[in-house]
C-alpha cells in the first residue's frame, strides 16, 4: 500500500526537529558534567517526563496492546503496583547516590563491596540495557513492517541513526528537551487514535471494554484455581507476578542507570524524588490508557473480523488498525508519535550506556586520566558503537522470535540469563552490615548455572512442543518426562569440586578457592535440572509440555538471604552511612577518599 506524500512529509519534519535540538544543545559538550548530567541543574517536571519517555519504548507499546489482544490483561494488571511502588523504593537508594556525587549508582556497589563486584554488576547491566536497546529497534521494525511495509533492516538504521545523531551532538540536555517535545507528540496521535477507534466501534469506550471482558480479554486467570498452583506448565502463574511485582522496583530505583542518570540531573534528592513521583504517576496512567488500547484494537477486530491481521498476531493489531482506517495525514502522525517513544528511548538508553561504559570501564581500565572534553569524546563515540552493535543485536531477537514462534513480550527470555546478580548485590548492600563479596560471588556464579539451564529448559521443550503440533509423529522430544538422572552428573561434579573446600590442610589454597567457585555454577544448573525432573514426571501425560517464559523460581535468592545473616559483620568503612540503619551517619569511605585527594 503507498502512502500520500503528506504522511512522509510530517515523518520527515518531526525528525528533523529532533536533529535541530541536538544540535541546538551542541555547547554542553565542554564538560561531563554538563554532557551527561545537564550540569546538575535540571527542573523536576522536564526530568519527570523524560523518565517517562526513556521507558516508554515500542517494546511497551507493542507488547501491551498485542499481549491483551492475544491473551488478556492477565500479565499486566499487577504493574500499576509496581509503578506506584517506584516511589518509595527511591527512597531506598538514590540518596546514597546523591550523596556519594555518583554518575552511575554502581559507583555505590564499589564502597560497599570492592572494585571487581562494581565491574561486574555494572557489566550485566550493561548487557542487559543494550538487550533492551534492541528490543526497541526489533518491535520498531515489526511497527514500520505493518505500517508502511518498510524493510526490517531499513527501519532499524533509520530510527537508531537519528536517535544516536542528536544525542551525540546534543547529550543529556537534548535528550531530556527532546524527550519532553515527543511526549506531547506522542500523547496528541495516541488520543486521536482511540477517539476515532471508539467511534468505529459499536458501544463506544464502553462496549470496547465490556466486549473484550466478555470474550476473555480481561483477567480471566484470577478467577482459575490453575493460577495459584506452583508449576512452569502454564503460561502465567500469579506467585511469580507477585514476585516479580514486588522486585522489579527495586531493581529499578537501584541500578537502572537510564532512569537514574536522568534523577542525578536535578540539583538534589528532593527534587529528584518530585521528577520520580511525577514520573511514577504518569507512568501509571499511561499503563492504563494502554490497557484501554488493547481491549479498544481487541474490540475493533472482533467486531470486524474480516480485517483482522490474524489469530495471534495482536502485536500487530493496533498499527494494523492505523494502516486500514485512519485518512491521511492520521497515520504519518501517529507513526510520528511512534517515532516519539522509540527514538527518545533508543537516545537515552544509548547516552546512559555510554555514561555507563566510560565511567564504568574506560576510566578504570583504559585510561584513568582523562580530562573533561577527553570524557565527553570517549561518551560521544562509546554512544555510536552502542548504538550498532544494539542495532545487531535487534536482529538476534527477530532470530529468536521466529525460531520459537514468540510474542514481544516473551521474545527476550531467551537473553535474561545474566541477570540474576544485580537485585541483590544492591539489596543486601543497602540491608545488611554483612554483606560481602564473597556472598554476591557465590550467588551470582550458582545463579549463573541455574539461569542458563532454565533457558536451556524453555528453549527446548517450547521447540519440542511446536515440532509436535506440526507433526506428532515426531513424539514428544524435550517435552516429555525428563529423566532425575540427568541432574547427578551435575551435582557430582559440583560435590567433588567442593571437596577440597571440606579438607581444612586444603582450603586455604588457591586452586581450593577456584575449584569452589567452579562448582557453584554445576550446582544451580543441577536444582534446575531437578525442577524440571520432577514438574515434568508430575504433569506430562498425554501431551507434550513447554516451560512458561515466565517460570523462575527464587529459590537460590531466598537461600542467599538466609545466608546473609550469618555472615560476619564487615570492616565499618564498608558499610557506615551506606546501610538503611546507618543512612544519615557521615560516609568513612568517602572521607577517608576526600582526606586522600587533599594529601596528594
Amino acid at each position: 500500500m503507498r502512502y500520500p506524500i503528506i504522511d512522509y512529509t510530517v515523518i520527515v519534519l518531526f525528525c528533523l526537529v529532533l536533529v535541530w535540538i541536538g544540535f541546538h544543545f551542541s555547547k554542553e559538550r565542554k564538560s561531563s558534567l554538563g554532557y551527561l548530567l545537564g550540569g546538575r541543574g535540571m527542573g523536576y517536571l522536564s526530568v519527570g517526563i523524560s523518565c517517562v519517555m526513556s521507558m516508554l519504548s515500542s517494546v511497551t507499546l507493542v507488547m501491551i496492546p498485542g499481549e491483551i489482544v492475544n491473551y488478556g490483561l492477565t500479565y499486566f494488571l499487577l504493574s500499576p503496583i509496581a509503578t506506584l511502588l517506584g516511589i518509595p523504593c527511591y527512597l531506598i537508594f538514590i540518596r546514597f547516590y546523591f550523596q556519594l556525587g555518583s554518575f552511575t549508582p554502581y559507583e555505590y556497589l564499589e564502597y560497599r563491596y570492592d572494585a571487581k563486584i562494581r565491574a561486574a554488576v555494572a557489566f550485566v547491566a550493561f548487557y542487559f540495557r543494550i538487550l533492551f536497546v534492541a528490543s526497541v529497534l526489533y518491535t520498531t521494525a515489526k511497527i514500520f513492517e505493518v505500517t508502511y511495509n518498510w524493510n526490517p533492516f531499513f527501519t532499524v538504521v533509520l530510527v537508531g541513526g537519528i536517535g544516536l545523531l542528536y544525542t551525540i551532538v546534543g547529550g543529556s540536555k537534548a535528550v531530556i528537551w527532546s524527550d519532553i517535545f515527543q511526549f506531547f507528540v506522542l500523547f496528541g496521535t495516541f488520543a486521536v487514535v482511540l477517539i476515532v477507534m471508539c467511534c468505529k466501534i459499536d458501544g463506544g469506550a464502553w462496549g470496547a471494554i465490556t466486549t473484550a471482558f466478555a470474550q476473555g480479554r480481561g483477567a480471566k486467570e484470577f478467577t482459575e484455581p490453575d493460577f495459584y498452583k506452583v508449576t512452569p506448565y502454564i503460561r502465567l502463574m500469579f506467585w511469580i507476578m507477585l514476585w516479580g511485582t514486588l522486585t522489579s522496583p527495586l531493581v529499578k530505583a537501584c541500578s537502572d542507570q537510564i532512569t537514574i542518570q536522568r534523577l542525578l540531573s536535578t540539583a538534589n534528592w528532593r527534587e529528584g524524588f518530585k521528577a520520580n513521583v511525577f514520573a511514577c504517576v504518569i507512568n501509571t496512567l499511561v499503563t492504563l490508557l494502554l490497557w484501554f488500547s488493547g481491549l479498544a484494537v481487541f474490540t475493533y477486530y472482533f467486531q470486524n473480523p474480516e480485517l483482522s491481521p490474524g489469530q495471534g498476531q495482536g502485536d500487530k493489531a493496533l498499527f494494523a488498525f492505523v494502516t486500514q482506517t485512519l485518512p491521511t495525514p492520521l497515520p504519518g502522525l501517529f507513526i510520528a508519535g511512534m517515532l516519539a517513544a522509540i527514538i527518545s528511548t533508543v537516545a537515552g538508553v544509548s547516552q546512559s550506556l555510554a555514561t555507563l561504559y566510560m565511567k564504568e570501564f574506560h576510566q578504570k581500565f583504559f585510561n584513568r586520566n582523562l580530562d573533561q572534553k577527553g570524557e565527553v569524546r570517549v561518551t560521544m563515540w562509546a554512544t555510536a558503537l552502542i548504538g550498532l552493535f544494539s542495532m545487531g543485536f535487534g536482529f538476534a531477537l527477530e532470530f529468536s522470535a521466529r525460531w520459537l514462534n514468540q510474542s514481544v513480550t516473551e521474545v527476550q527470555t531467551l537473553f535474561n540469563f545474566l541477570g540474576v546478580i544485580v537485585f541483590p548485590a544492591f539489596i543486601f548492600a543497602v540491608l545488611s552490615r554483612r554483606a560481602s563479596s564473597a556472598l554476591i560471588w557465590g550467588y551470582a556464579l550458582y545463579c549463573l548455572g541455574e539461569s542458563v539451564a532454565n533457558e536451556v529448559w524453555y528453549a527446548l521443550s517450547r521447540s519440542s512442543v511446536l515440532a509436535w503440533k506440526a507433526d506428532p509423529s515426531l513424539g514428544f522430544g524435550w517435552g516429555d518426562k525428563f529423566a532425575f538422572t540427568n541432574a547427578l552428573p551435575f551435582y557430582a561434579a559440583g560435590i567433588l569440586l567442593l571437596l577440597p573446600t571440606l579438607i581444612k590442610t586444603l582450603r586455604s589454597y588457591r586452586w581450593a578457592k577456584v575449584c569452589r567457585y567452579v562448582a557453584l555454577p554445576f550446582l544451580g544448573a543441577g536444582q534446575t535440572l531437578l525442577l524440571w525432573a520432577t514438574f515434568s514426571n508430575i504433569y506430562v501425560k498425554d501431551v507434550p509440555l513447554e516451560k512458561s517464559f515466565a517460570f523462575s523460581l527464587p529459590i537460590s535468592f531466598i537461600g542467599a538471604f538466609i545466608l546473609l545473616w550469618f555472615m560476619p559483620v564487615q570492616e565499618r568503612k564498608k558499610y557506615q552511612g551506606l546501610t538503611l540503619s546507618t543512612m544519615g551517619q557521615e560516609i568513612e569511605a568517602l572521607k577517608k577518599d576526600k582526606e586522600n585527594a587533599t594529601d596528594k
